[in-house]
């Protein structure tokens, strides 16, 4: 998969054509959940495709932002042993076919969910599992404006990149996700291109997250990458915590395909890092 030229232009698809999503392209994308990456290997998880007859009008008023349930021609049920850090792999793994969904050509979307429990009752599945994610899935009917504009003409090693623009707002400059040793210390994105992670954080600062409120930050450390995440009262912790699987699954798959092999670590280091009081350190990796 190329991931920066699905990352540059991936959107969220909030309105489908009427058209079904052929049974070949839905049996590649189950094939690719099924052999894909996980952030942890130990967690079981299982995919459920559902039709729209099926779903939409059982879960109209108990699913969706503000209970706006978003119709399309399919859906992708996510069900998750409830382990450690079990939604952050729900956001790294989910995102993930979401990707290979857009390379497919096939339009997605995350659907707010409040109550995994209800869902499952109102869709009668049984199983000790969580509802850890319902996707919308089909064909854009182009209504929605593109996400990201103009990223493949970026040019990772200038410093003075411009702000891109979403539908709803403004994607952080590199040099304001990324601190250099310790919180607030700025860092020269030249000498982070020198060091083969400039096109990482660049990718990384186009990840989706809750009301795009883009809650991370960034601290390289001598080799150290050190990931956190702003605690913000108006999302919840799932919404963090998808949030962050979403982030740490584009950082890796840049450095993956520019570099090494990389490896998350959920925790922080030993080092005092300085971290103001509204973040909070999620994870860290070596690069």
């Amino acid at each position: 998969m190329e991931y920066k030229d699905i990352i540059s232009r991936i959107k969220s698809v909030r309105d489908y054509k009427e058209d079904t999503v052929s049974p070949e392209v839905l049996e590649q994308l189950k094939d690719y959940f099924e052999k894909g990456k996980r952030l942890l290997n130990d967690i079981q998880i299982e995919v459920i495709l559902k039709n729209k007859d099926e779903v939409y009008d059982n879960l109209k008023n108990i699913a969706g932002y503000n209970d706006l349930m978003i119709e399309a021609p399919h859906y992708l049920i996510f069900l998750s042993e409830d382990k450690e850090h079990y939604i952050e792999n729900i956001g790294y793994t989910v995102q993930n076919v979401m990707l290979k969904a857009f390379e497919s050509g096939v339009g997605s979307c995350w659907i707010t969910i409040k109550d995994g429990d209800a869902i499952k009752e109102k869709l009668d599945i049984k199983t000790d599992k969580k509802l850890s994610a319902l996707i919308a899935l089909g064909y854009d009917d182009n209504k929605n404006k593109v996400l990201y504009e103009n990223i493949s003409e970026y040019n990772p090693s200038h410093a003075e990149v411009e702000i891109v623009e979403d539908n709803v707002s403004e994607r952080m400059r590199v040099r304001d996700l990324v601190y250099l040793n310790k919180w607030g210390e700025d860092v020269n994105p030249d000498e982070l291109a020198r060091l083969g992670l400039l096109e990482a954080f660049f990718y990384a600062r186009l990840a989706p997250s809750t009301k795009n409120r883009q809650p991370w930050r960034f601290i390289y450390d001598n080799g150290t990458v050190v990931l956190t995440l702003r605690k913000d009262e108006n999302v919840n912790e799932y919404e963090q915590k998808v949030d962050t699987g979403i982030v740490m699954l584009y950082f890796k798959f840049i450095v993956d395909s520019t570099l090494f092999n990389l490896e998350w670590k959920f925790g922080k280091p030993e080092k005092d890092y300085e971290i103001p009081s509204d973040y909070e350190i999620v994870a860290y990796c070596i690069s």
